[in-house]
């Protein structure tokens, strides 16, 4: 036991020793999380919330995006770990190294506490349905027509007020600053009916390199270690409200992907403005029209012949918009990674499982 002692005091420097007691802890926690909903279910919403929160605050004063920042300069950081470990080794001083290591290490770890604080627990929560008080279930065919129907009507009675270029896509009537600003409104309308939807104001960020994610087949991605809702503002105006609602849902607490999704679907749908609203209904009627195409294609047709001309145009200029994507390697290799990190924590459909959020449209539509 001495020796060991001496070797911690030795090599590992009293911040890192902090650090790997906090993974520990973390860890611990997690296991907890996986084997109890409701422990689950008040940590993501009473502890990790507020660091949640705290993050979003913190962030939100800087105009930039971190997360982005951080992951372009990780040559540079991995580059002076080579140049630095090499130095010392060279000059063979080990305990120098060690305690470097031990520190790089230890940050990592900081990594993994982070994700259980702000995220990971809310895998293993209770679901969005059960939450809602709906009843999901394996849907037909009729339900899928049904459910798109409602939701055709909806679009056609938004495009009143909505602007859209020849035979293209629609134009949203403000700047990204506004459109932030509403969605936050929007929150503070649907927290008020929903309580697991914590209340406040968060920023959302553009990437700089936003047709860099629309390679790899990114319209948005959430940050657990700072914070920040991403936003790719490659993609075109509707794909807009629908997006940042989403990741602002990831930013509350809504761990799974089809629940965001519906999450956002929610949010747009309850916004003051028609065009946040008429971005909604889309978003969602394109997922269940997809899945109205695999069980019927008759049916797919009649309804697509309801929809107002200028919104079918959308779709086909979204079409053509995102042929030069459709088969980027870099899309492939995202893909398999997003795919097992989600099967990692808990959603067995992986990548599949954005789409899941069909079952929770028709079942909150039809049963409304």
């Amino acid at each position: 036991m001495k020796k060991v002692k001496q070797f911690i005091k030795k090599y590992i420097p009293t911040a890192a020793l902090i650090m790997y007691g906090v993974a520990l802890f973390s860890l611990c926690l997690f296991i907890i999380s996986l084997n109890s909903v409701s422990f689950s279910d008040y940590f993501n919403e009473k502890i990790a919330g507020f660091v949640r929160m705290i993050l979003a605050k913190l962030t939100g004063f800087v105009r930039f995006s971190i997360a982005e920042t951080v992951i372009f300069s990780l040559p540079l950081i991995f580059a002076g770990i080579f140049i630095y470990v090499g130095r010392y080794t060279k000059k063979e001083d080990y305990v120098r190294v060690a305690r470097f290591l031990f520190t790089a290490f230890a940050i990592v770890s900081l990594f993994f506490s982070t994700f259980v604080f702000t995220y990971g627990v809310g895998y293993h929560g209770s679901t969005m349905d059960e939450k809602l008080g709906i009843e999901r279930r394996n849907v037909s065919a009729d339900e899928l027509s049904q459910t798109a129907e409602y939701l055709a009507d909806r679009i056609n009675e938004c495009t009143e007020n909505i602007d859209f270029k020849y035979k293209s896509f629609s134009v949203m009537p403000y700047d990204f600053a506004s459109l932030n600003d509403k969605l936050n409104d929007a929150y503070e309308n649907i927290s008020g009916k929903y309580p697991f939807i914590m209340d406040y104001s968060s920023t959302l960020k553009c990437v700089t390199m936003s047709e860099g994610m629309s390679y790899i087949h990114i319209l948005g991605m959430y940050s657990y270690y700072t914070g920040e809702s991403n936003i790719n503002m490659d993609f075109p105006d509707y794909t807009q409200p629908f997006t940042c609602a989403h990741e602002m849902a990831h930013q509350r607490g809504v761990a799974r992907e089809d629940e965001a999704n519906f999450m956002a679907y929610l949010v747009c749908t309850a916004s003051d403005d028609y065009y946040i609203r008429y971005c909604g209904y889309l978003n969602m009627y394109e997922y269940v029209m997809n899945s109205l195409y695999s069980a019927d294609k008759d049916a797919y047709k009649l309804v697509m012949g309801n929809l107002k001309t200028e919104v079918r145009f959308e779709l086909i200029a979204y079409s053509g918009f995102f042929d030069k994507y459709s088969e980027s390697k870099a899309a492939k290799i995202n893909e398999v990674v997003n795919d097992t990190y989600l099967k990692i924590n808990g959603q067995t459909e992986g990548t599949k499982s954005y789409g899941l959020v069909v079952d929770l449209a028709v079942a909150y539509i039809l049963d409304d």
